[in-house]
């Protein structure tokens, strides 16, 4: 007897199959799998077959959301920006600069720092392969996401000299040495693993901010206070 060629009517339909996914999802997947190969592997150790095998698809699909490698390159930093957009980072930094705000900047970029490298060990892994393979990726990333916050913070120390609050150096080893001193700690805290002092997070930043601070004006926040402390006496206000 042949079986009927439609459902009856009141049977349900089959559910489908488990574990097929959207496209964005799919994308996302993969992305996710990527990065933590390149990451654990370097690029000359990942191949896209690996790629796809680590997600539970074939090649062919990988192919079907990225054409080549350099594809995938661009929507690993594409999907960072999507998370920290270049015009918001530096829409933030210009509420502290509008302010005068020093320490307020500082403290910003070394939280947004330290909380990347916290939250996302993974991508900055995959950038230190990228970087020591001088592979496209680290030139692409240095374009994109460090060169823009580089000139923001350099145009801005040049205008804090002009203006008398940071002592004259160039503008350029002062960001060097600022923002690689937060760089360095984050990346041994949470990519290289290193014994941690005994501070959490808020304290070793607030540490780092007397420091750069203390670089760029010419003293720390102690003998600031120290020369407020000075000021008040002489002004008949600290007297006993």
């Amino acid at each position: 007897m042949p079986l009927p060629l439609t459902l009856p009517r009141n049977a349900a339909p089959h559910a489908p199959r488990k574990g097929r996914m959207h496209s964005d999802e799919r994308r996302s997947q993969l992305l996710r799998v990527a990065i933590d190969g390149f990451a654990r592997n370097g690029f000359s150790g990942t191949k896209t077959k690996d790629i796809a095998a680590a997600a539970g698809v074939s090649e062919a699909i990988l192919f079907r959301h990225f054409a080549t490698k350099e594809d995938l390159y661009h929507a690993i930093l594409d999907s960072r920006e999507d998370k920290h957009g270049a015009d918001r980072r530096i829409a933030e930094l210009q509420t502290f600069v509008d302010a005068r705000d020093d320490a307020g900047l500082f403290r910003h970029l070394a939280i947004q720092i330290v909380g990347s490298f916290r939250d996302d060990s993974a991508f900055h892994r995959l950038m230190l392969y990228a970087s020591l393979e001088g592979h496209l990726l680290a030139n692409l990333f240095h374009e994109r996401f460090v060169l823009p916050t580089g000139d923001f913070l350099r145009r801005y120390i040049s205008l804090r000299q002009k203006e008398g609050a940071f002592r004259n150096c160039e503008p350029r080893v002062a960001v060097a040495f600022a923002i690689g001193t937060m760089v360095h700690l984050a990346m041994g805290r949470y990519v290289f693993g290193l014994r941690k002092p005994p501070m959490n997070d808020h304290a070793v930043i607030e540490e780092l901010v007397v420091l750069v601070m203390g670089g760029l004006t010419g003293h720390d926040g102690e003998r600031s206070r120290n020369r407020k402390g000075r000021k008040k006496r002489k002004d008949g206000h600290g007297a006993s």
